[in-house]
């Protein structure tokens, strides 16, 4: 989209958020443009999948209203506190956010950046897994940058990011939030969270992250079928008053923090941390592989963010790559 058309789509949406019908007249004087325009834009939220009422003499509406992200506000905020991530991007709508980093990136090097969509039409998880990304629906973002580490040192990184997440999401949720090796959030199971970290870099020096994290909010039903596996909303375990705008600039001020405590101490907090966080520790489980499996119970971390496993033929280390870890029933 063009940067006009940007700005009428924004508009469109901040009108229609409230839930209310509006009339075609009174959208096309608030944007300017004809009705014929409205009728473009319209088709535009449809193709997003946006809930849309139309009726005669009444106009349009979307049932139930929408919460938008309020991007003057998170940069307030993160400004206010001397955040390096204040330097965010908030779209409505980006093929993925990864994707704007890496390009940001080529552009702007050296520079940190953060991206956050209300909507994504290529989100992506670990594996090249798609990633479910409905309007506004959910809480879509990834961070770049560099850190003073090699990629050799970063093999923890998903998991300090994790741990970080689940503190600052456990100070709302009226129940516990757990980290599944190497890269999820559970509540009971059912997935909350997930985490995709890209490096590049070279083994001893600098490097360059692409941290993606998606969030489930206020995700419904339907607009969730094509996951497959058991999920849950934050919005289901917090206080009604809590916005995902509040949340979001919590969870990047905690990053930072994170990020830096893994600079100088590497995994030693997420280790003091593993047994109470982990949803699976001292817990059977299954390690399936490319070409074989591996039984045996969760038994902690290595500092290299290896997962420690106790089977009967003694204790084994395994790394992240191409593995998937399981609960074993």
């Amino acid at each position: 989209m063009s940067s006009k058309t940007d700005m009428r789509v924004d508009i469109l949406l901040r009108t229609l958020a409230d839930g209310e019908f509006h009339s075609g007249e009174e959208i096309a004087n608030a944007l300017g443009v004809s009705r014929a325009t409205i009728w473009k834009l319209m088709k535009k939220l449809e193709s997003w999948q946006i809930p849309l009422y139309s009726v005669t003499g009444k106009g349009y509406k979307i049932p139930g209203g929408l919460e938008l992200l309020e991007s003057s506000w998170l940069r307030e905020v993160l400004t206010k506190a001397g955040s390096q991530f204040s330097n965010i991007h908030v779209l409505t709508s980006v093929d993925s956010t990864a994707n704007f980093i890496a390009q940001h990136w080529r552009e702007n090097p050296n520079k940190t950046v953060v991206c956050i969509a209300e909507h994504q039409t290529q989100g992506r998880g670990r594996k090249g897994r798609a990633w479910i990304s409905p309007f506004a629906a959910n809480l879509y973002f990834s961070i770049g940058i560099q850190v003073p580490l090699g990629l050799s040192a970063l093999g923890g990184i998903s998991l300090a990011v994790g741990i970080s997440l689940a503190n600052t999401l456990n100070r709302y949720s009226n129940q516990p939030i757990k980290i599944k090796w190497p890269n999820d959030l559970l509540v009971d199971n059912r997935k909350l969270a997930g985490i995709l970290v890209e490096a590049s870099g070279d083994s001893n020096d600098k490097s360059f992250l692409n941290i993606g994290i998606g969030l489930n909010w206020n995700m419904q039903t339907e607009q969730g079928k094509a996951i497959d596996q058991p999920w849950i909303n934050l919005a289901d375990l917090v206080d009604d008053s809590c916005s995902r705008s509040q949340i979001l600039a919590d969870i990047l001020l905690e990053l930072e923090q994170a990020f830096d405590a893994y600079q100088s101490d590497g995994l030693k907090i997420v280790a003091r941390q593993w047994a109470s966080l982990s949803a699976l520790y001292r817990q059977p489980v299954r390690i399936v592989r490319t070409n074989d499996q591996l039984d045996g119970i969760e038994i902690g971390i290595e500092s290299s963010g290896a997962l420690k496993v106790a089977t009967d033929s003694g204790e084994q280390i395994v790394h992240s790559g191409e593995v998937s870890l399981r609960r074993r029933h």
